[in-house]
């Protein structure tokens, strides 16, 4: 009789450690299922950053530097210090103020003629800085 309980016991200690073990590997597992969903979303967001930047650097290539008429074909605005800046919902749709913004692109003339940087941020935290430059035609 002893013998049997024993076996029981060692039955129970095993079964124990197994679901033990399982847990643990759940747990690792759920980790690094949320940490891929992080690593996801940042990815997307540093893409449609990047594309965005891009445009934008492309529209005031093709204006020529003129940030009033790349603000017209990025649907954004001019501020007084001559920043372009475009304001974006979670889903980058661009919108006309920063009331119900997520996302902050502007472009920044450089001190130097013809530079300037885009930049796409959210809140305080810099998704993506771009620097161009564009040059001016010769008019004959």
């Amino acid at each position: 009789m002893k013998n049997e309980s024993s076996k029981s016991a060692l039955f129970l200690m095993e079964l124990i450690l197994a679901v033990l073990f399982f847990a643990l590997s759940s747990a690792v597992c759920a980790r690094l299922f949320v940490s891929s969903h992080v690593i996801s979303r940042e990815t997307q967001e540093a893409n449609r950053a990047a594309a965005l930047a891009q445009s934008a650097a492309a529209c005031v290539q093709s204006a020529e530097g003129d940030f009033e008429a790349a603000a017209k074909l990025l649907s954004g605005s001019v501020t007084a210090d001559g920043k372009l800046t475009v304001w974006y919902t979670a889903d980058w749709q661009p919108l006309d103020n920063a009331a119900n913004a997520v996302y902050c692109m502007s472009v920044l003339p450089a001190a130097s003629a013809e530079q300037a940087q885009v930049t796409v941020t959210q809140g305080d935290r810099i998704l993506l800085a771009l620097p161009f430059g564009w040059h001016q035609p010769l008019h004959l």
